[in-house]
């Protein structure tokens, strides 16, 4: 392992890097803002014209900037470093890898992603600059840079995955460097490997063994697979199954590396993920030509009704790649009359001649109407059939709720041309809705429903079986009279039922 032997820093002359991990702001200057251009004028900043500035302003702005800049600067002493001998960036690395080690502040949600951003400059500088001129040096670095994985996690909250993925790059990095080195031995690795594997206790080294798989080769690979066999019986004698799972993911990607799809479904059958993994194995089994083995997994699979839909797509694609159209089409018509999925119907009308369109979206028409659930129902017919849709309302408004508003407001929209009865019973479900929760910073909603369902009220001839305008106003009177915000933002809108 490197270690530092001295402070070997590129300083910048002028400035000290400013303590604030983040990228840091300020007030530009009268100069800055570009007060010396006519007023109206904007200058372009464009390659041609920076380049224009010359070599020595632009080193002066970067300098000025690096004093309040930490990025900045941290990658300015890195470029300069790398013009320096190979020792001197190495030193320099050192010094960065310690300045991260030594940190002891929390990053939170906002500031992560600088702390990522920090790693990255410097994962960065040992690939591009470090890794052409002293491999070996670089390969030390890289180990040691995705071992700051415990120190980085422990002090930040990386819940957007910035940090995590900067050291999945490194992981891959890593596997890279180690396949150029000359004369590696591959059972040596395959431990060091292990070691990366097992150490595995935040979930970022997981790709370690599909990165190395060219550093590995089969003896490497071979021996990697021992090790990780032998581990798991231990583990399962000892009953320690939670550490079984970065094992058997291992044994998962050296089946991948091999392209053994057999051993990669029995990593899977020792996991007890078969069926959870069975878009994965299919897709496998695939691309090696197995295209009826897939389909024979794929329906006799137990799967879940909320992936039901993935697995049915799969199951419509192994059909289609073998030819059997006919039944690629009895599957969609299942999924579309479980679902009453537009897509679904789309894709089941592009495979039938257009001829029989009309008869499909009739048949369409009349499941929707009898479907157990009137949201679905709804969503579909407004699409295919506006009197059908109207219907439904009127039939089952007392099914519909309010809080729906995604759907429901386009559908009364929808509506309002040719059935304004239904879209003011919409329109009123959800007002209604709103009220009932008695959620005041809701209440300029149900005012802009109820506003719309008041402007289309002279347009309804017969109000059926349905409470009229004038009735309707009574009951949410009677209903919500206390609610002195909604009352004032009724009145403001123009609607004073309160008289």
């Amino acid at each position: 392992m490197l270690h530092r032997t001295g402070t070997h820093a590129n300083r910048i002359e002028g400035c000290a890097p400013a303590r604030n991990a983040g990228t840091g702001s300020r007030e530009l200057s009268q100069f800055e803002k570009g007060w010396d251009v006519a007023p109206g004028v904007e200058q372009e900043i464009s390659v041609a014209a920076v380049e224009a500035l010359g070599a020595r302003r632009l080193a002066e702005i970067l300098v000025g900037h690096a004093c309040w800049d930490v990025g900045l600067h941290q990658a300015l002493r890195l470029a300069l470093a790398s013009r320096s001998s190979g020792d001197q960036l190495v030193h320099t690395l050192c010094d960065e890898l310690e300045r991260i080690e030594g940190d002891r502040r929390f990053y939170g949600y906002r500031e992560s992603s600088s702390l990522a951003a920090d790693l990255d400059r410097i994962r960065d500088a040992i690939v591009r600059d470090l890794l052409p001129r002293q491999p070996k040096a670089a390969i030390q670095l890289l180990d040691r840079f995705i071992r700051l994985d415990a120190n980085v996690f422990d002090r930040s909250d990386d819940s957007d995955g910035m940090i995590g993925d900067v050291i999945k790059q490194a992981v891959d990095d890593l596997g890279a460097a180690w396949a150029v080195l000359p004369g590696r031995d591959q059972v040596h690795l395959a431990h060091e490997v292990f070691d990366i594997l097992n150490g595995d206790g935040y979930g970022v080294h997981g790709g370690v063994v599909s990165a190395f798989t060219e550093a590995l080769g089969q003896e490497g690979l071979s021996e990697l697979e021992r090790m990780i066999r032998e581990d798991l019986d231990r583990c399962r004698a000892e009953e320690r199954e939670a550490r079984t799972w970065p094992l058997i993911r291992g044994l998962q990607q050296i089946a991948d590396a091999r392209g053994d799809v057999d051993s990669f479904v029995a990593a899977h059958r020792l996991a007890g993920t078969e069926d959870q993994a069975l878009k994965d194995i299919c897709e496998r089994l695939i691309e090696a030509g197995r295209v009826a083995d897939a389909l024979t997994r794929v329906e006799a699979a137990a799967v879940p009704g909320h992936r039901r839909w993935e697995v049915d797509d799969l199951h419509i694609r192994l059909l289609e790649l073998l030819g059997r159209q006919g039944d690629a089409q009895a599957v969609r018509w299942r999924m579309f009359s479980n679902s009453l999925s537009e897509h679904t119907l789309r894709a089941y009308l592009a495979h039938l001649p257009s001829d029989e369109h009309e008869r499909v979206r009739a048949a369409a028409v009349g499941m929707a109407r009898q479907h157990r659930e009137p949201h679905t129902a709804l969503n579909l017919l407004i699409t295919l059939d506006l009197d059908a849709a109207a219907n439904l309302v009127l039939t089952r408004i007392s099914e519909l709720n309010g809080d729906h508003y995604s759907s429901l407001r386009p559908a009364a929209q929808a509506l309002e041309a040719n059935h304004p009865l239904a879209a003011t019973l919409l329109y009123r479900c959800m007002g209604d809705v709103v009220l009932a929760r008695a959620q005041s910073t809701q209440y300029e909603h149900a005012v802009r429903d109820l506003v719309a369902a008041e402007r289309l009220a002279s347009a309804v001839g017969d109000w059926i079986d349905h409470l009229s305008q004038e009735a309707y106003r009574e009951r949410i009177v009677a209903r919500h009279r206390q609610k002195r915000t909604f009352w004032n933002l009724m009145k403001a809108a123009g609607l004073n039922w309160k008289g």
